[in-house]
């Protein structure tokens, strides 16, 4: 959180060198009043982007953590597969009855049949 305040304190830095700098075309009498703040605006901007660079060598970003963590890995371990989402293409409704045909009559099954389905339980 500090690294994006002193981010943007220079980048106010930056805007009010511009205003200075126009303020001095404008206003030539107060000329070193204004040269007095561009000097103060620089010094601030610059210990900013000081601070700023501090942050990255004492607490350097995420994406090179993890970088550097991936590359410590051995080559032995294989990373996680991720599941992949199913989309509505894949997703096949279920009938709760299967279809039948219609056109082909229901065939009941014989009596020998029936008696090898019972001679298979011991009855």
């Amino acid at each position: 959180m500090p690294k994006q305040q002193f981010k943007a304190q220079a980048d106010i830095c930056k805007k009010s060198l511009d205003v200075l700098l126009k303020a001095i075309e404008v206003d030539p009498g107060n000329a070193e009043e204004y040269q007095a703040g561009i000097a103060y605006t620089e010094n601030v901007m610059k210990a900013s982007n000081a601070i700023v660079k501090a942050f990255d060598v004492v607490e350097p970003p995420k994406a090179a953590t993890t970088k550097e963590k991936s590359e410590e890995t051995p080559k032995d371990e294989k990373p996680k597969r991720k599941r992949k989402a199913k989309t509505s293409k894949e997703s096949v409704p279920v009938d709760s009855e299967p279809a039948t045909d219609e056109t082909q009559p229901m065939v009941e099954p014989s009596v020998e049949e029936n008696a090898d389905l019972f001679a298979m339980f011991g009855d």
